[in-house]
């Protein structure tokens, strides 16, 4: 039977770490709960139990130390208060606990000062929101959750959130590595041909004193330019990035490129999707949790990546202001899916807009994981027939003068 570590916190509020044997992690979470136990984490194996011993800290650690919260460590903080606050410890208890078990630096610096200020008689949403580590989505589902009086309920909305949105991002990122090392290694195998290789042939038929055909020439005259001038491929690439990076950040030339970006072939349709797909699990997860539709749509706006898809749900947020149906003026925009606003104008129209974004959200889940199948379907063969073509082509151009020198000599 399959072993497990796990991290729980006892009625008493004392934190136990131990191994034990079950079927699965969801039935380590029932034997746990039987016990009375709240688990914070479950592990696959087991690991020693041994009495924790400071650890000397390297003479530079500070240099390399974390400054801001990563997702992971905010999903495991959130799952971490949501156990703990459903079995009934008082958030205070709770922040103790979080701050006594975990061992990153930046971690407890953040709930220490979630704690004192949840001592000092701060709201929790506050406190959260002046530690400048937490979104604004995060910050106004926790508000709206204290106002409901259940933060742990708002958490536990808050988790299953960042859970669907890691595991949709975690598909296409993890879709894309086979095509980026494809690509490098490709890249590479005919740098190297035409560094390496295409020189020594190059020699040889100087020496020989043969008239080349020009294909082998241009190809031997970009060995030529790549192996005296390869600090410019450098210079081209640091270029290229410094040039991305000033477009991504500079609001006219993203927002340009965000525009184009959504015509582009298959690309384009994945992005609508993707972002169809957050605008509904945000939307409806902040609805669930009793924020008013006016400041969840300003709100939605900001976790949207592309900027034209929140420019239009910004000016439906004036529409609506003004009395105008949301779905009718996302429609007159023509950049959402269409199917998607229609579903939602049922639910626009029979009030249940909650049930019909979760169910929207769920349907473009599955459709970014087909557009993604799909751009890969064509990436991946284009990709290989491209680099084929080019390594045939350096190939190809270092053999014909050995052919027709072959021919002469017969």
């Amino acid at each position: 039977m399959p072993q497990f570590s796990y991290q729980a916190i006892s009625k008493s509020g004392e934190t136990l770490t131990a191994n034990i044997e079950a079927a699965s992690e969801a039935k380590v979470v029932e034997m746990l709960s039987s016990e009375g136990l709240i688990p914070l984490s479950i592990t696959t194996g087991s690991v020693s139990i041994t009495t924790e011993k400071k650890v000397s800290k390297p003479l530079f650690s500070g240099l390399f130390q974390q400054k801001k919260l990563q997702h992971d460590d905010i999903l495991a903080l959130t799952q971490q208060m949501s156990s703990m606050l459903k079995a009934g410890l008082p958030l205070d208890k709770a922040l103790s606990i979080l701050i006594e078990i975990n061992t990153k630096p930046i971690v407890n610096t953040v709930l220490t000062t979630l704690q004192q200020d949840v001592r000092n008689g701060q709201d929790f949403a506050d406190a959260l929101r002046e530690t400048a580590q937490f979104s604004r989505f995060y910050v106004n589902m926790i508000r709206a959750g204290a106002a409901g009086g259940s933060i742990g309920d708002a958490l536990e909305s808050l988790l299953e959130y960042m859970q669907r949105a890691k595991e949709l991002r975690s598909t296409v990122v993890a879709a894309m590595i086979y095509p980026t090392i494809l690509f490098s290694v490709a890249t590479l195998s005919i740098i190297a041909l035409l560094v390496f290789v295409v020189p020594q042939f190059a020699q040889m038929f100087n020496d020989m004193g043969a008239e080349l055909p020009s294909i082998t020439k241009i190809v031997m005259h970009a060995g030529d330019v790549l192996s005296t001038y390869w600090w410019l491929l450098l210079v081209g690439l640091f270029s290229i990035i410094t040039l991305i990076q000033f477009i991504l950040r500079h609001p006219k030339s993203r927002r340009h490129l965000d525009r184009s970006m959504l015509s582009w072939p298959l690309v384009g349709d994945l992005i609508a999707k993707t972002e169809m797909a957050k605008f509904s699990r945000s939307l409806s997860t902040l609805l669930h949790n009793g924020v008013p539709l006016l400041n969840a749509l300003e709100i939605v706006k900001r976790t949207m990546g592309n900027r034209i898809m929140a420019e239009t749900v910004q000016q439906a947020t004036e529409d609506l202001k003004q009395g105008e149906s949301l779905t009718q003026s996302l429609l007159s925009k023509d950049i959402f899916p269409a199917y998607a606003l229609h579903m939602l104008r049922v639910g626009e129209e029979t009030g249940q807009m909650e049930e019909l974004l979760s169910d929207v959200a769920e349907i473009y889940d599955d459709e970014v994981k087909t557009a993604v199948k799909n751009l890969l379907a064509v990436m991946e063969p284009l990709l290989i027939l491209i680099m084929a073509m080019a390594i045939l082509v350096i190939i190809g151009s270092v053999l014909l003068p050995m052919v027709n020198m072959a021919d002469l000599v017969a």
